[in-house]
């Protein structure tokens, strides 16, 4: 069967109604869970349009990673908004580009987007499910317990650093147990350039990885604006729609190539361990 399987579209799916007011603020563009790719990973790829209120709490059975990109890939680090959003009795409050880990359990939600400048892109991953099923919680933890949840900025504790040509990579956020003990790997970039190089082929014994690219136009944000070839179990998939890949572990992938590139695009990579670790 053809590899594509592992890979979701936009238009793909069925989104989940998020509680926020008003409903337009948070628009959803990706969607991928069970139904759309067998034993997933579950992910979704949103833009925040405008400022909104999300209402109440909730938990998960899984561990969740809450990403939050600035859209300016010229001024990466900016939020271009304040996003305050609550890990049980802990506001956390962020205005530049952040990842935020929600351990499994965790109450979580609350969520509030203001005095927004440009539009944020955004992602949510739950680390262990393949469906996204919210379940009411209450804020019981001392307070205190979840305010450093969160990360800012590409700054691994083995300060490792992706190889690659000149001008094609901006770095953006790296995530793993090292940095925040009991994470998940994460690692989310911009691609700034065309690219006819890539990492080696490789796989993971020990974790299932999703890799996603993701269009920069918040009025078009389908449309990739770029050309992705992607090298996964033997077979070249290529892409010119944003796009989400799940790699279950023991799946030869890798390289990435990008062959013709309009506009910067947010490419992010992540697994359910806390290590990254590659099998050639």
């Amino acid at each position: 069967m053809s590899n594509c399987q592992y890979l979701a579209l936009p238009g793909m799916g069925k989104p989940m109604k998020m509680p926020v007011e008003p409903e337009d603020g948070r628009v959803t563009s990706l969607w991928m869970d069970g139904k759309v790719v067998n034993n997933c990973i579950f992910a979704e790829a949103a833009w925040f349009k405008k400022p909104f209120r999300e209402t109440g709490l909730f938990k998960h059975d899984s561990d969740k990673l809450l990403i939050f990109v600035g859209s300016d890939p010229q001024d990466h680090e900016n939020l271009n908004a304040e996003v305050e959003i609550w890990l049980e009795n802990d506001k956390i409050a962020l205005t530049q580009t952040s990842v935020v880990f929600v351990p499994a359990g965790v109450a979580h939600g609350r969520m509030e987007v203001k005095n927004l400048k440009k539009p944020v892109i955004h992602f949510t991953i739950l680390m262990n499910s393949s469906y996204y099923n919210p379940i009411p919680a209450e804020a019981t933890a001392p307070k205190g317990t979840y305010d450093r949840n969160w990360v800012e900025k590409y700054d691994p504790v083995d300060g490792f650093r992706p190889e690659a040509p000149e001008g094609f990579l901006t770095l953006l956020l790296w995530l793993d147990d090292k940095k925040l003990k009991g994470a998940p790997y994460l690692e989310t970039v911009w691609f700034h350039t065309k690219n006819d190089t890539g990492p080696e082929e490789h796989c993971h014994d020990d974790f299932d990885e999703l890799i996603g690219f993701l269009g920069s136009d918040p009025e078009h944000p389908e449309d990739l604006g770029a050309e992705v070839k992607f090298y996964l179990g033997g077979e070249w998939v290529t892409i010119n729609k944003s796009g989400i890949f799940y790699i279950p572990r023991g799946v030869s992938h890798s390289p990435i190539l990008v062959p013709k590139l309009e506009r910067p695009i947010i490419h992010f990579s992540c697994g359910n361990g806390g290590d990254y670790a590659k099998k050639s």
